[in-house]
């Protein structure tokens, strides 16, 4: 019975194998042929190489003093260049196969698929044990919260102490109720203040900036540590700077300031409202608030989430 389908049986043809063994010996007829016409030339620039990558010992070998010790302009012995490439090709070939065993060595030892094999008992609790770190001790248990609803422990409310100030444009009125401002709301406050009504001088921008990220990077490590004496005078006075400066500011933006300011009950309320007035005049800058993420994520969240 003949088979319905059979598969051709792959030849190999003989034509690529002969035309590589022509060329091979065609480059080395014309590798000779040059060696022979050219000797004495390219015979000093072989001895030049040959003493160059043994550091001018091959000059103390018997081919090292034939090739050094050969008049100028004299051809060399035909076969001397093959002769004397022997003892450098038998070391080149020693050193890769040292290399090819120091790299089947540490193949067969630290390669991921030799660590990650199964051993002969198999994975027993033994096992287990010995080589691998439980994880309780590499990860600390997180609690199971709705990743929609992500919730973070509240910040009491700070009352708003800038509510009671009669005018907001006396800088010795709103320097006296600044004290009873936290670091991180002076600075929440004075970056929406000036996202609102912008201040002509930016360098103060920058100063609050650095000082409140400072401070959030310290409390991220330790929420108890003290902060910098000048971290408060920094913030404090650039706060009293956005609320009362007037000249190179429009008025308009400024009293809007001033009228949240005297209207919300708490400065989580104030900061809000100003995120929220920054944002439709398309002057809010998420990312710097981004350090508020450490002190007061609601308020950061709030201030964000539009």
């Amino acid at each position: 019975m003949k088979a319905l389908h059979r598969k051709p049986v792959e030849s190999i043809s003989a034509g690529p194998i002969i035309t590589l063994a022509v060329v091979s010996l065609s480059t080395m007829g014309v590798l000779s042929l040059l060696w022979w016409t050219f000797s004495p030339v390219l015979g000093r620039m072989y001895a030049a190489l040959r003493l160059l990558e043994s550091a001018t010992l091959w000059r103390f070998t018997g081919w090292g003093r034939y090739f050094t010790g050969t008049p100028a302009g004299e051809p060399f012995a035909f076969v001397s260049i093959y002769q004397s490439s022997a003892p450098f090709g038998l070391v080149a070939a020693l050193l890769t196969a040292l290399i090819g065993f120091l790299a089947w060595r540490k193949r067969s030892r630290d390669h991921i698929e030799k660590l990650i094999t199964l051993p002969r008992q198999g994975f027993g609790k033994a096992e287990i044990i010995s080589r691998f770190v439980p994880a309780d001790r590499l990860v600390r248990p997180v609690p199971l919260v709705d990743p929609d609803q992500e919730t973070f422990p509240a910040q009491p409310d700070v009352s708003n102490p800038l509510k009671g100030v009669r005018d907001l444009l006396n800088a010795r009125a709103v320097e006296t109720v600044l004290d009873d401002i936290p670091w991180h709301l002076a600075g929440a406050l004075f970056l929406t203040i000036d996202a609102v009504a912008p201040l002509a001088d930016r360098k103060a921008r920058e100063a609050v900036l650095k000082a409140v990220r400072a401070a959030a990077d310290r409390h991220a490590v330790n929420p108890l540590a003290e902060h910098p004496a000048a971290l408060l005078p920094t913030l404090y006075g650039a706060l009293l700077q956005a609320i009362t400066e007037r000249p190179g500011r429009s008025d308009a933006p400024l009293f809007q300031v001033h009228a949240v300011l005297e209207k919300k009950e708490d400065l989580a309320s104030v900061v809000s409202a100003l995120a929220a007035a920054a944002l439709a005049a398309h002057r809010l800058h998420f990312p710097d608030y981004t350090w508020l993420r450490h002190v007061d994520p609601n308020l950061q969240s709030a201030i964000t989430t539009y």
